[in-house]
């Protein structure tokens, strides 16, 4: 399947979809096309437990109870699709790649929302592991430094 022009990006379109991996969303740009690949709750559920290091198949099962056996399947294999998730060398345990790991500071938003919004207490703690600090998200202007609370953050389309 052409991937419509996103695989220098290293985003391919996958070449397979099962019938409950999500469909391409008929929008450009980068959230949408990120949502094709994590945006469905058990996507991003897979990938906060391999966040915590590599697992097997029956440790993601019993992480993620409710999760049908078909179903985690086609996301483990859109994820490898993806290049978000590979097997170790015996082809049992799945790890995330770079790519994959690069969801850690959306995940850990994901959180800070939660708790705010929601009233979900926290499951993990993100750690800086160079020296053990607690890792705070926050978001800062690129041009003065300043911190920018949700608030006064405005966003502009680029058309």
């Amino acid at each position: 399947m052409p991937g419509g022009g996103n695989e220098e990006l290293g985003c391919p379109q996958a070449r397979w979809y099962g019938p409950f991996v999500p469909k391409n969303y008929p929008l450009p740009g980068p959230v949408a096309r990120s949502l094709e690949v994590v945006g469905d709750r058990w996507t991003l559920l897979v990938v906060r437990e391999l966040l915590l290091g590599g697992r097997r198949w029956a440790e993601l099962e019993r992480a993620l109870p409710g999760i049908p056996s078909n179903l985690l399947a086609e996301r483990l294999r859109l994820l490898e699709d993806e290049d978000v998730v590979y097997r170790g060398p015996d082809g049992r345990v799945y790890h995330l790649t770079d790519k994959g790991r690069d969801l850690a500071p959306v995940l850990a938003s994901l959180a800070a929302w939660g708790t705010r919004h929601c009233g979900e207490p926290s499951s993990a703690l993100a750690t800086h592991a160079g020296c053990g600090g607690r890792v705070l998200m926050r978001s800062s202007c690129a041009r003065c430094g300043a911190p920018v609370p949700p608030e006064a953050l405005d966003v502009r389309g680029l058309r």
